[in-house]
């Protein structure tokens, strides 16, 4: 028979045993939970570009893309130098949620953020607004004032809107010391892009004047040759641009590589056929795919007009100190 005071003991055993298993439970689900955002976020980053985007939508914060190459090597010297630093990888995650993507590996994603080269950082607001805010190599204290800005600039955003990567990119550059490397399509052969150490300095000797200083945004829309002012410029990979306005100039730096001459304005020929970088003249133009090539020479340009699928095809970035010339003649 059982006395009161067994039962009193077996009782107090039943709630002490009951305390034990909720704080075993309590700290499985805080290991698990633990454990999922480990799993979520490695080192800032989220393990894929759709993870990335929904954490972003249920926090209402803007998402971050990383694009790069595994043949990149300005992407793989921003790994070793940016990425690795605890105080990058803090900021990464904080007020955004950021990814790192492989153009190779998502090629569509890539073209419909207009990623035609790497690295490139790409930010998706909470408005639905989405920037290319960088394109190229970028140092740690530049990447982190990038980051800062993109979590202030999430914060002050109006109500979310579903994130979806298929309008426009406006692209705001911020200058880069190395250029960056072309996407490459279908090429599963390891390129020859520019070595770290042979990367030049920019320097403003470097500096050329693009189209003679007419102005490229009428040039394109209107296909008039309307000098710029000299008031009213803005350099594009250490090409300096005029400008007859400043609405002109706006509309440029929202799509610069469709306003610039392409190749940094070399003529295409003689790039393709001898790998030398020579600017072409202003006298012997052509338009194609709504793109500028320039000419050395009208025979080049017919030359170009024949078979231009032959010359515009993706190459290795050109960087400003290997044009030959000081100008677009």
């Amino acid at each position: 028979m059982t006395s009161e005071a067994d039962l009193t003991i077996a009782g107090g055993l039943n709630q002490e045993f009951a305390a034990m298993r909720m704080k075993f439970l309590f700290s499985a689900l805080i290991f698990a939970a633990t454990a999922s955002s480990c799993q979520a976020q490695v080192h800032g980053w989220h393990a894929a570009f759709e993870q990335a985007r929904t954490a972003a939508e249920s926090g209402g914060q803007p998402v971050l893309i990383h694009f790069h190459a595994w043949y990149c090597g300005p992407c793989q010297r921003m790994d070793r130098e940016v990425f690795a630093d605890a105080q990058v990888q803090q900021a990464l995650a904080n007020g955004m949620a950021s990814v790192k993507v492989d153009v190779t590996q998502e090629p569509e994603l890539a073209t419909r953020c207009g990623a035609t080269s790497v690295p490139r950082d790409v930010v998706m607001f909470p408005d639905g607004k989405i920037e290319t805010l960088n394109v190229g190599y970028m140092q740690k204290p530049q990447y982190l004032n990038l980051l800062r800005d993109i979590s202030e600039r999430g914060k002050s955003m109006p109500v979310p809107k579903p994130i979806d990567p298929v309008q426009g990119n406006s692209i705001v550059l911020n200058g880069s010391p190395e250029p960056a490397v072309p996407v490459k399509e279908g090429d599963t052969r390891s390129p020859s892009p520019l070595d770290d150490s042979e990367v030049p300095e920019s320097s403003t000797e470097s500096i050329l004047i693009g189209l003679e200083g007419f102005c490229p945004v009428l040039l394109h829309d209107k296909r008039q040759w309307t000098a710029g002012s000299e008031r009213i410029t803005t350099d594009y990979r250490g090409v300096r641009y005029v400008f007859w306005s400043e609405a002109n100039r706006d509309v440029f730096l929202k799509n610069p590589s469709l306003y610039a001459p392409q190749d940094l304005g070399c003529d295409a020929v003689i790039l393709t056929e001898t790998q030398r970088a020579v600017t072409g003249s202003i006298r012997f133009g052509a338009f194609f795919d709504e793109r500028l090539y320039l000419f050395q020479s009208p025979e080049n340009r017919a030359e170009f007009k024949e078979n231009p699928l032959k010359f515009v095809r993706i190459r290795s970035a050109l960087h400003v100190d290997q044009v030959q010339g000081n100008k677009f003649q």
